[in-house]
């Protein structure tokens, strides 16, 4: 479960939610591209951040006419499960990166500390340069990408986690009041959050 995810396991009444689509976050991913190159810069490795990270990163290999694409892990979580003070690195590069231009790529920036850590990590590997890249950004967020297409104050669900929001926002709302049942659950999922309805059943059946 991302760590969005976790920040609403209460969901205040206000807030708000954003359903983007595999096509939205294609065009997302294509002006995020189109701010890279009017930058000038030509990153000659991307670096995804998992697992958010993953598909706009793949998106921006293609094109930006990078090859070179690869993953980091980071999580605050120990091999027990216990969260940490600071979140490390659990999967790192496989490959050398030493005097590298280095695009870093997450699909959100909500507190910041992954990009934070993963900057830090890339720098210390040897990149000549590293800038960091997301779709969207959080007010919450205590680094400012260089570049970002959204600022969002709302609990953004991407194509790749229904499952896990799903799951998450049907806890916060039977923690918002217990007396909820599925029928009830599924009425918010589809109108007040905008899943589709088959996508709703789907998961709820799974539960």
């Amino acid at each position: 479960m991302s760590a969005k995810v976790k920040a609403f396991l209460v969901v205040p009444r206000t807030v708000k939610y954003i359903i983007l689509s595999w096509q939205d976050v294609y065009n997302l991913t294509l002006q995020l591209s189109e701010r890279i190159v009017e930058s000038g810069f030509k990153p000659q490795v991307i670096v995804g951040i998992a697992r958010g990270g993953w598909i706009p990163a793949r998106i921006l290999s293609d094109v930006l006419y990078t090859n070179a694409m690869f993953n980091v892990r980071i999580e605050y979580y120990s091999e027990l499960g216990i969260k940490g003070p600071e979140p490390k690195v659990t999967q790192p590069l496989s490959v050398p990166i030493e005097g590298k231009r280095v695009l870093l790529v997450d699909e959100i920036a909500d507190t910041g500390d992954s990009l934070i850590h993963g900057i830090d990590y890339i720098k210390k590997l040897g990149a000549s340069e590293v800038r960091s890249a997301v779709l969207q950004l959080k007010p919450s967020c205590r680094i400012l990408p260089d570049y970002f297409i959204q600022k969002v104050d709302a609990w953004t669900v991407y194509p790749w986690e229904h499952r896990e929001s799903i799951i998450a926002m049907v806890k916060a709302f039977k923690t918002e009041n217990p007396s909820l049942d599925m029928k009830h659950i599924r009425d918010k999922l589809v109108f007040e959050v905008g899943f589709d309805p088959a996508v709703a059943d789907y998961f709820i059946k799974r539960l």
